[in-house]
């Protein structure tokens, strides 16, 4: 059976914040360092918010003991990213302290990633039939199209 189509598109979703995460640390310039804070924002941002609105929320009230702290602990790796993505977008790109807050972001994002695709994305598959992952890709959506980047 093929990965739904929710599934697909947040592991899109996941390769560009990768590829732009890696491009954010790597960036030389202040200016690229700009340009590429406001991309990452918008990639990872609105995303966060839909997948709380949507298979975080679903699995953070499953009667299941293990779905339930790993949707928390995402929801938790959430808070972390959100507090550090807004001080990237307010701090200086000329700052020292900008690279190693893009770095440790980037990381955050990458380890959550991993375990996300890796637990909750199985988590999904076994709890929910194709309408349930529709619906829930249609809650993302709508959460995330919400959302002002």
């Amino acid at each position: 059976m093929s990965e739904h189509k929710f599934l697909l598109h947040l592991r899109e979703d996941h390769q560009e914040q990768k590829e732009l995460g890696r491009k954010l640390v790597e960036a030389k310039s202040s200016e690229d360092r700009q340009k590429l804070r406001q991309q990452f924002y918008s990639a990872l941002y609105p995303h966060m918010v839909g997948e709380e609105a949507s298979m975080f929320k679903l699995l953070s009230e499953a009667d299941d003991e293990e779905v339930k702290d790993d949707a928390l602990e995402g929801l938790q790796e959430h808070h972390v990213a959100k507090i550090i993505l807004r001080e990237i977008m307010e701090i200086d790109t000329q700052s020292a302290i900008f690279k190693a807050k893009a770095k440790v972001l980037d990381e955050i994002n990458r380890h959550h990633i991993e375990e996300e695709e890796e637990d909750v994305f199985g988590h999904l598959k076994k709890m929910c039939s194709e309408d349930q992952m529709d619906e829930l890709f249609e809650k993302y959506e709508k959460a995330e199209d919400e959302v002002e980047s």
